[in-house]
């Protein structure tokens, strides 16, 4: 895959497909590879754009702290070198997170946006990352409300397991996680996690003008239903749809009907037929 230089990161990206452009942001410690079960589908209507975040896959992992808003301006400055000047912008999780910034810092760069399994941020993320690095480290002290002295390793696996509800995907998935850091195959992205913790825009979503879908798994247990209903109820003309049974992993879970949702969101031609095909 390509990687190209912007400002002080290398950053790996993809281009498939033919049309108008859709930008997909991946979450927390997650490559692009994480959409290669949904690039068939979308390739056929748009000229998709994937790439690795900073700190994960191919692209540069330069010490944090890192914030949404610098992940953001990563984004758009891709889609400077790309010759893109509009696009849908669709990103999950962390990803979700760097979207609402395209949005709310680039209005003009976004036709439609479509968040899923994310949040705002703010005290009820922090509240959740801090509740995960206490389970996951003895002893440790969350007085200061920082995740110093957590184990990040645990709560990098940890955050892995809740993405998936389906005791399969969870053994396989927090094993996966656990020995990939062991053996040293993969780092701990802890700028993303300071990205995380210091993301907050709930006094600035009604700045948001795309478009917007907002998605989420009735049984999220990362970033539950309520924090979608948050997003949506707080941004202008927000679209919220509930997906029964959802994890925080919607779109490899429930692939066909996450597809479905987004083509017809996006008004796509040939939507329903893409869609129904997946879905047998």
């Amino acid at each position: 895959m390509p990687t190209v230089k912007l400002g002080d990161i290398n950053l790996c990206y993809k281009v498939n497909g033919k049309g108008q452009p859709l930008i997909m942001i991946a979450g927390f410690a997650t490559a692009q590879n994480m959409w290669l079960p949904l690039l068939h589908a979308f390739s056929q209507h748009y000229r998709v754009v994937t790439l690795d975040n900073r700190g994960v896959g191919g692209s540069d992992k330069p010490s944090g702290p890192y914030t949404t808003n610098m992940m953001a301006d990563d984004t758009v400055a891709l889609m400077d070198h790309l010759g893109i000047d509009r696009a849908h912008i669709l990103g999950g999780s962390l990803g979700g997170m760097i979207a609402q910034h395209i949005a709310i810092d680039h209005p003009q760069r976004v036709d439609k946006l479509i968040l899923f399994s994310t949040s705002a941020g703010g005290q009820p993320l922090q509240n959740m990352l801090l509740d995960l690095a206490a389970a996951t480290t003895p002893n440790w002290n969350r007085s200061n409300s920082t995740l110093v002295g957590a184990d990040l390793r645990k709560l990098t696996a940890a955050i892995a397991a809740r993405s998936f509800n389906a005791p399969f995907n969870r053994l396989v998935i927090i094993s996966l996680a656990v020995l990939l850091l062991r053996l040293g195959m993969t780092r701990v992205p802890a700028g993303q996690v300071d990205a995380m913790m210091t993301h907050n825009v709930l006094d600035r979503l009604n700045l948001i003008q795309a478009p917007t879908l907002v998605l989420t798994g009735s049984a999220d247990r990362l970033m539950p239903p309520q924090s979608s209903q948050i997003l949506a109820s707080n941004i202008n003309g927000a679209r919220l749809i509930t997906i029964e049974g959802g994890s925080h992993a919607l779109a490899e879970r429930l692939s066909g009907r996450f597809i479905q949702e987004v083509l017809d969101f996006l008004g796509s031609v040939g939507a329903n037929h893409t869609a129904s095909m997946l879905l047998k």
